[in-house]
Parts: C-alpha cells; sequence; structure tokens
C-alpha cells in the first residue's frame, strides 16, 4: 500500500489517477517487477515514485533505490517531481547528473546518505569507481526511458554497474515505447520483468502536420515562429545542425537557446530549460537524447526541423505537447522526401495535414504569447530571480524586443564567448591579469616555476576520477 502522507499529497494535486497509475500503484507496492508502457505526458514519475517511496525502509540509512536516466535534463526533472513527496517522510534525494560539481555531489551523498539516488549512468558509475556511491544496500533500480538506456551501445556500462549492485528485489522500467530485451534485463538485473501496457499511440489532442521547405528555408521557418512569439521545443537529428539553426537564428536576434549541446555545462543547460518553462524563451533547440522525457507544461507545439529516424524518435518526440490531456501540435520541416519518408513509419490511425500559420495565430495563442512577454518584461526589469542570472546576460541583448540599432562607428560592447553566450565587455576590465600574464611569457624563471606546479599537481591527480582532481 502506498503512504497516506503521500497518498494525501497526491489527492491533493490531482484529480484523479491516470491509467499507468491506476494500473501499476498497487502491483508495484507489492513488489513486483513490471515493465510500465504508456504515452508520453501520462503520469510514469509518480507511477513507480508513490509505491516505490512507499517500500524504503525507513530505519535504515544508506541508498535503497536507484533511479537511471538516459540524459542529464530528465535525471535533475526527476529528482526536482520526486524531492517534494520524499520530503513528507523524511527521505532524501540525491541527482548524480553529468556536466554538475562531482565533487560536491561526492560530498552530499556522504554528508545526506540518501535513500533515493537518481542519475545518469556515466556519473553513477564515475561516483562507484571514486568509492563515494557505496551500493551494498540499493534493492530497487527503475529504468526510465528504458529503450534509450538499455541498448547495446551502453553494453559494458550496464554490465559494470549490474557487478556492482547486490542482488536487487524488484526492477522497473519505463518508456513510451517497447523495444527492450527483458530476457537480456533478467540476465543482468536477476530479476524477471513483466510488461504491462496502457497504449503507446499519440495522444488524440495532438494535431501531427506538416511544411514543404528546403533546408535553407527551414531557418526562415524558425525565425518567423520566434517573430510571432510562438513557444515551440525544435528537435535536430544532430548537433552540427542545432548549432547552424541557432547561429541564424541569433543573428536575427531570436529568442533561443539549446539544450542539444554536451559540451555546455550541466548548469547551462538547466538554465536554457528553466528559462524555457517560465516563458522566457520563445524558442529551446534540443537532440533526441537531451530531450527525452522533457516536462514542460502547456507547451503548444513541437517541431521537427529535421525528419526522425523512425517511429519511436517521432513519438517521444511528439510527446513533449499534449500533455495531461492538453492540446498540442507537432509540425514537421522537410522537402517532399522527408514528408514520404515520415509517412512510411507513420500508423494510418496518424493522420499528418498541411501546417496552417493560423493554428499558431489564435486568440489564445495571442494570449500566451503576449503573457510571456510580459514576463520576459518583469524578469527583465527586476534582474531575474534566484537561479535566472545566469541566463540574463545570454537572453537580454538578443531578444527580438530589445534590440536595438547600434550608432555607425561604435564599438560593440557584447562579447560572445565559445558557447554563444555573450556578456558586456567594460573597459580595462581584465588588464592587469593579461599585463601579469604577458611578463610570465617573456620570464624563463616564472614559466618554469609554472611548469614546476603543473607536474606536481598532475602527479597528485594520478588514478583520481575527473570530479575529484584538483585543477591548475
Amino acid at each position: 500500500m502506498i503512504l497516506p502522507e503521500l497518498t494525501a499529497e497526491f489527492d491533493k494535486n490531482f484529480k484523479a489517477k491516470t491509467p499507468i497509475q491506476e494500473a501499476l500503484f498497487e502491483r508495484l507496492s507489492e513488489g513486483e517487477s513490471l515493465f510500465g508502457l504508456a504515452p508520453t505526458g501520462s503520469g510514469k514519475t509518480l507511477a513507480f515514485a508513490l509505491p516505490l517511496l512507499s517500500r524504503l525502509d525507513l530505519s535504515k540509512k544508506g541508498h535503497q533505490l536507484l533511479i537511471l536516466a538516459p540524459s542529464q535534463e530528465l535525471g535533475a526533472q526527476l529528482a526536482q517531481v520526486i524531492r517534494p513527496y520524499a520530503a513528507l517522510i523524511g527521505v532524501k534525494v540525491a541527482a548524480l547528473i553529468g556536466g554538475a560539481n562531482g565533487k560536491r555531489q561526492a560530498d552530499k551523498l556522504k554528508k545526506e546518505k540518501p535513500a533515493v539516488v537518481v542519475g545518469t549512468l556515466g556519473r553513477i558509475q564515475t561516483m562507484i569507481d571514486g568509492k563515494a556511491l557505496k551500493t551494498n544496500n540499493f534493492s530497487m533500480l527503475v529504468v526510465d526511458e528504458a529503450d534509450a538506456t538499455l541498448t547495446d551501445e551502453h553494453k559494458d556500462d550496464l554490465e559494470k554497474l549490474a557487478d556492482n549492485l547486490p542482488n536487487l528485489k524488484q526492477v522497473t522500467l519505463f518508456s513510451a515505447t517497447s523495444g527492450v530485451n527483458l530476457a537480456w534485463v533478467q540476465e543482468l538485473f536477476g530479476q524477471s520483468v513483466k510488461p504491462v501496457s496502457v497504449g503507446q499511440q499519440s495522444p488524440k489532442e495532438i494535431a501531427h502536420t506538416y511544411l514543404h521547405v528546403d533546408a535553407r528555408s527551414s531557418h526562415k521557418v524558425l525565425i518567423e515562429l520566434a517573430r510571432r512569439h510562438v513557444q515551440a521545443l525544435v528537435f535536430f537529428n544532430s548537433i552540427n545542425a542545432l548549432v547552424a539553426a541557432q547561429a541564424a537564428l541569433r543573428h536575427e536576434h531570436a529568442s533561443v537557446m539549446s539544450v542539444g549541446n554536451n559540451e555546455k555545462s550541466h548548469l547551462k543547460r538547466a538554465d536554457a530549460l528553466q528559462a524555457f518553462k517560465k516563458g522566457k524563451l520563445d524558442l529551446l533547440l534540443a537532440t533526441d537524447v537531451a530531450g527525452r522525457g522533457l516536462d514542460i507544461s502547456g507547451l503548444p507545439l513541437v517541431v521537427n526541423a529535421q525528419v526522425p529516424r523512425n517511429l519511436t524518435a517521432y513519438l517521444h518526440r511528439s510527446g513533449r505537447t499534449g500533455r495531461a490531456g492538453m492540446p498540442g501540435q507537432v509540425l514537421m520541416l522537410g522537402n517532399g522526401h522527408d514528408i514520404r519518408l515520415l509517412k512510411q513509419y507513420l500508423p494510418d490511425e496518424l493522420e499528418l495535414d498541411k501546417f496552417s500559420w493560423a493554428s499558431v495565430d489564435d486568440k489564445k495563442t495571442k494570449a500566451a504569447s503576449a503573457a510571456r512577454r510580459d514576463r520576459f518584461a518583469d524578469w527583465e526589469d527586476d534582474g531575474g530571480k534566484e537561479g535566472d542570472d545566469r541566463v540574463a546576460d545570454e537572453l537580454a541583448p538578443r531578444s527580438i524586443a530589445s534590440t536595438k540599432k547600434q550608432k555607425p562607428g561604435a564599438r560593440s560592447q557584447v562579447k560572445r564567448s565559445n558557447d554563444g553566450a555573450s556578456s558586456v565587455k567594460r573597459p580595462g576590465q581584465g588588464f592587469a591579469a593579461k599585463k601579469a600574464a604577458a611578463r610570465k611569457k617573456n620570464d624563463p624563471e616564472a614559466q618554469k616555476k609554472v611548469k614546476q606546479k603543473h607536474q606536481a599537481r598532475k602527479k597528485k591527480n594520478k588514478g583520481k576520477p575527473k570530479w575529484a582532481q584538483k585543477r591548475d
């Protein structure tokens, strides 16, 4: 049974259980190992979180529940959803995701000993290798977006993780699509997992549309969406295509950021997602991995800037809109070949209609866009709330509403960094540091000391995981 505190909080926030919650609450709380198959946006996170939190031994210290996510964004999102419920029963939740400060995560594990650990496969294994994450008390495992995690690509890492885990009492998988080898899962984690499906089709509230455009014109469509302040999540098949589109959009001063660039720090990607959720961005660009499982309430439009590779990718992308019974739209941009390829693998019951600009220009959309612009203006006035200051410089200079023409001959005060962010350059800022560096460059004795210091630190760091190493 689910604990009364958790049931009361759930009832306060939701009118009724979703089909997947109805199907799994009781069975998971009784300890069954299951594979929950349900459309995106159907409440899968709480479907496993509430019963498994209820199964924790609150008298024990140490980690008991491990949750795997395929991306940093989804890992952070899962932790955010689960924490309020865990706090009701006095349980801590740790998020171990790549791109964040590993030493800080390790210290938190040691200090808090959280019963629930959520993370990405790579970072969790790094923590195990670094002796920061003790695995001997884990009894339950959840793999979210299992079809993206339990693949041949991750076979070695999964086998290594399985070797580090004790005999698990319960294994739970979740996805919007099938394609997981359950026999292999049993071999890995020692539990037979039974599939439970409540449907895998795209929700009826989502309209599926297309627009015939060539590769160059697709950027123009995105620019027009930004000019109309239509909020959209835009998917690409590759980082290179995403970066090219982002450059074209920023050149036109569109309000845009991305979560698809793995070279960005986790904080910058998290800030981009936070700004988008709060309506401070018109467009958020993503790749399939980064966009997996993102829960963006009330998102009106998902755009496929490149044709998805298969039906699974299409369903996961389209599932970012039309969540929890709300209306949504999916737009496919491509030439005739792209549209024919898409139609080949879409099921017959899923109708693909020609896109109409009127569908994103109705009164409701305009009102929502106006509200987003007002929130953006308020946010600029007060300098941003706590946690938003890291994106202020990136958003403000390029927002359509705030762009001003520069006087001829005036020197630009905006400096672009490597990841596309902008910052204001003040006269003389950093001059002393540059002067000192120049002196060192011409001083053989200073160069020798720097080299000796670097070699000593390198020797000290030998054998340590990256997150534990000291830097020059």
